[in-house]
């Protein structure tokens, strides 16, 4: 099934719940997928080796922020 299609089915399941509870449970776990994916991708870049040290991410925020916000 289709990424776009499997949207549509979840959407509309959600929208024919009423119960509360159950759509808080149904939130909760698509919280925990969700931080779960970002955990797994986090986990990938490292092993790749595709991450910044903190100065290095520091330098970089600052310098977007003075190229963004700082005239």
């Amino acid at each position: 099934m289709k990424a776009e299609s499997i949207k549509l089915s979840l959407i509309e399941r959600l929208m024919k719940q009423h119960n509360v509870s159950t759509l808080q449970r149904m939130n909760e776990l698509i919280t925990q997928a969700e931080m779960e994916t970002s955990t797994k991708e986090s986990l990938d870049d490292i092993k790749r080796g595709e991450i910044l040290s903190l100065d290095d991410f520091k330098k970089e925020n600052q310098q977007w922020a003075k190229k963004n916000y700082i005239k």
